[in-house]
């Protein structure tokens, strides 16, 4: 008959064995966005960057106030608060102001939750996907310049496509109209663009995407609007037919695009979308 030692030792082995013959927990993989597929004939669809945002003890404790805007976005720092007086009556959202010889700046990239939270992704680029479509750059070496040139309208300084000179808004290849509206697919490239008029119907005029590909691309470039206390940044499409479009900014991995409808356009095209903002930061301020 085993002794009592012998039973207690048999008993712990096997408990023992059964410990390291117990399966580990496999943790899941986190999948990054993956690249969009040029399979509907997109020129482009690359991956963007994620930025983290600076802490917000350290972005009221920490800052000196005398930074300038430029040299805030230098550090990654966020932007110094709008000015607020409050014997002033709040101004209006505006045209692209064209009065200072200094006024010239970055156009600053955010995307936006289904709450509305805004969070810092980029610059709009100097480089644009082959001369044609404007991208999303996250470092601020490789930012577009741009400044504010006649009613609405504004000008590019470094683009990697001089000319056409102005920043615009250009039909997309794959649209049935130049007409953007709920329940649609057609969208609109960022790209260069010669200069219309304000409030003008989609023109039959030059653009990066018909210097490309030599094909007639409406184009629009009197679109911008700022809103001189918060500098947000705003585009507005006009309908073949005089009407105001719905026209909302969005990524396609890092390309920029405008539609009426981001989740038709998703439903069309397959490859995820995110819904941005822009705000137009002043280079010297």
């Amino acid at each position: 008959m085993p002794s009592l030692f012998k039973i207690f030792a048999l008993l712990a082995l096997t408990a023992f064995s059964g410990v390291l013959a117990a399966p580990q927990p496999v943790f899941a993989v986190r999948r990054t966005v993956p690249d969009c597929n040029v399979a509907t004939g997109f020129e482009m669809c690359l991956r963007s960057k994620t930025t983290r945002s600076l802490p917000e003890s350290q972005s009221r404790e920490r800052i000196p106030c005398s930074l300038t805007n430029a040299q805030r976005l230098a550090r990654h720092l966020p932007l110094k608060p709008p000015t607020r007086l409050s014997s002033a009556r709040r101004a209006l959202a505006s045209p692209v102001p064209a009065s200072a010889n200094s006024n010239r700046g970055y156009i600053q990239v955010q995307s936006v939750d289904a709450n509305g939270n805004p969070s810092v992704v980029g610059y709009v680029s100097k480089t644009t996907y082959v001369g044609t479509q404007y991208v999303v750059s996250p470092s601020l070496d490789n930012a577009l310049l741009v400044s504010p040139n006649g009613d609405r309208g504004l000008l590019t300084l470094n683009s990697d496509t001089p000319s056409p000179a102005f920043l615009g808004l250009v039909q997309g290849r794959d649209d049935t109209s130049s007409s953007l509206a709920q329940g649609s697919f057609n969208y609109l490239y960022l790209a260069s663009s010669a200069q219309t008029s304000p409030n003008s119907t989609p023109q039959d005029v030059g653009n990066s995407f018909r210097s490309a590909y030599g094909e007639p691309y409406p184009a629009e470039s009197a679109v911008w609007t700022v809103d001189p206390m918060t500098h947000s940044l705003t585009a507005q499409w006009i309908n073949p037919d005089g009407s105001p479009a719905p026209t909302i900014s969005f990524l396609q991995g890092s390309a920029i695009y405008f539609s009426g409808d981001p989740e038709v356009f998703h439903q069309m095209f397959g490859a995820p979308v995110q819904r941005i903002a822009f705000v137009y930061v002043p280079l010297l301020a």
